[in-house]
């Protein structure tokens, strides 16, 4: 594949940070969790980093220690990727969807206003793609009517923290996949000020154990296996010391995306791509309604770039269908992005030629995908 969408930088730093692990023989959760934990942390300028296996499950253990009630609603954008609203289904709770803004990507306050009931419970807001969500508003919200508010920045870090993805008072999830600023290759953490929620999801993390005495330990909950590996934390170290160099990268790709885009009559350029201090996890655009999204997809491949969907109408999947017995499309701008979104290739590897004909391959795939 000439364009992925994605490749990470990895090199001779990652190789001998999971070499000196594997000589050492602590495999499972350990110093350099620990270490990985606070350095975090500090970027985000919070107290605690709880680490976990998987951004999902981050989700899941911050839901679990906040103990959403099982029989009330939690407000949930309805464009995006379903790990955000399974999360609430494993922990118990029922999704309620919130549409988005078409230029923001996010629920405005008004469609978060019209959701809420008294059966409401809580909101998991997501800063989709790095793009930051606003914080203080949705904390404001929150507040006035007796809600928690919990951040799910899986793909923000990196992305200036005076945005408002790294908010002191609200709980914050992030996530170390392959797509992400940087990767652990599958791995997640929670952010918090919060030093007993803190202590609690490190409980959960790890099948419940809160303390350990010689030869024994003591189960104080019926907690998950949610631990990262100190290999995968040790990539994740290797990664933060080139955290600079990616996010700079990633901020110069989207200027030349912009640059070769932002006019192109095939193309619905989002507006949330001009905020300044961004990291971005994917570069997403749209594409108008006389063009077949899907056999763009396939024209772009054969000429060997790759592109993706740019997230999914999270209502509109079978299990959510069955679950709450919606049917057709109940929330349009997610149901529209749904169609109409695409993913461009986002690799550190690229340079300005390389968007420039990537760009020129989407100009020629539009051309066969009029409807």
């Amino acid at each position: 594949m000439k364009y992925p969408l994605v490749r990470p930088l990895l090199g001779d730093e990652e190789r001998r940070a999971i070499d000196e692990v594997l000589a050492s023989g602590h495999l499972v959760q350990g110093p350099k969790v620990r270490r990985f934990e606070r350095e975090v942390a500090q970027i985000a300028g919070l107290a605690h980093g709880v680490a976990c296996s998987s951004g999902t499950a981050a989700l899941h253990l911050a839901l679990a220690a906040i103990d959403i009630a099982p029989t009330r609603e939690v407000l949930v954008p309805a464009f995006g990727f379903p790990a955000t609203a399974n999360a609430v289904e494993l922990a118990g709770g029922r999704v309620r969807f919130v549409d988005v803004d078409p230029q923001t990507l996010c629920p405005t306050l008004q469609t978060l206003e019209e959701a809420t009931s008294e059966a409401t419970q809580g909101l998991l807001a997501v800063h989709p793609f790095g793009l930051p969500a606003p914080t203080d508003a949705y904390g404001a919200f929150c507040k006035s009517h007796s809600l928690w508010f919990l951040q799910d920045a899986a793909c923000a870090l990196g992305t200036d923290p005076d945005t408002g993805w790294a908010d002191k008072r609200f709980p914050t999830c992030l996530s170390f996949h392959p797509r992400k600023t940087i990767t652990t290759a599958e791995g997640g953490m929670v952010l918090t000020d919060d030093e007993e929620l803190a202590r609690k999801m490190r409980q959960l993390r790890n099948h419940g154990i809160e303390a350990e005495a010689p030869g024994w330990l003591r189960f104080e909950s019926a907690g998950f296996n949610y631990r990262l590996s100190d290999l995968a934390a040790a990539l994740g170290l290797a990664q933060l010391g080139r955290l600079d160099e990616i996010v700079g990268k990633r901020r110069q790709l989207a200027l030349w995306y912009r640059e070769h885009l932002h006019a192109a009559d095939h193309v619905e350029w989002l507006k949330a791509f001009d905020r300044d201090g961004l990291s971005i996890q994917s570069m997403i655009i749209r594409l108008p309604d006389e063009f077949d999204r899907d056999i763009v997809i396939r024209e772009m491949l054969k000429e060997g770039v790759q592109t993706t969907l740019a997230g999914y109408a999270i209502d509109e999947q079978p299990f959510y269908q069955r679950r709450y017995g919606q049917d057709g499309r109940a929330y349009p701008h997610s149901s529209r992005l749904f169609r109409q979104g695409l993913t461009l290739p986002l690799a550190h590897d690229m340079e300005e030629p390389d968007v420039e004909a990537v760009a020129k391959a989407l100009a020629r795939a539009t051309d066969q995908a009029r409807r």
